[in-house]
């Protein structure tokens, strides 16, 4: 009976344990993605300057400087902590591309001739924006009833 006893109390206190570990866990993860959220459209907003649809005319070297800086700014001062490593290493890709085009043109001559190259660098940050805050995933792929994706929710 003892033994029962203990057994029994020492399962509600695991039980317990792991309810308060998976709450604090969702806790964490909600305010994440609430800070996410706020930061991530600022940079969003940033790489929109190079659209697919309509293109915009007129760019040259020296935007796309500006542009750059102002990532720059924005990882420093505002998103870099909250950027997850995958889209971390994308948004570092993306900054030294810009900066290896930046080096091999005169600013005030036309973006052009890179514009696509530019524009797919940018959507495919965004794609890790998004992936991020989870905003193109269906509610099973985020509670984690994926099977090739279990407990998407937290990554």
């Amino acid at each position: 009976m003892q033994q029962e006893f203990f057994a029994l109390v020492f399962g509600g206190i695991i039980g317990v344990l792991f309810k308060y570990w998976y709450d604090y866990k969702a806790m964490v993860y909600k305010e994440l993605w609430q800070k996410r959220y706020g930061t991530y459209t600022k940079l969003l907003q940033l790489t929109g300057a190079l659209p697919l649809y309509p293109e915009k005319a007129n760019l040259i070297y020296k935007d796309l400087f500006t542009i750059s800086e102002k990532m720059r700014d924005w990882y420093f001062e505002e998103g870099g902590l909250l950027l997850s490593m995958k889209t971390r290493n994308k948004y570092f890709e993306v900054q030294k591309k810009i900066q290896v085009i930046l080096k091999d043109n005169i600013l005030d001559s036309s973006l052009h001739d890179h514009y696509d190259i530019i524009r797919d660098l940018f959507s495919e940050l965004r794609t890790e924006l998004t992936n991020d805050l989870m905003s193109r995933n269906r509610l099973q792929d985020i509670f984690g009833n994926n099977k090739s994706n279990p407990g998407a929710i937290y990554k």
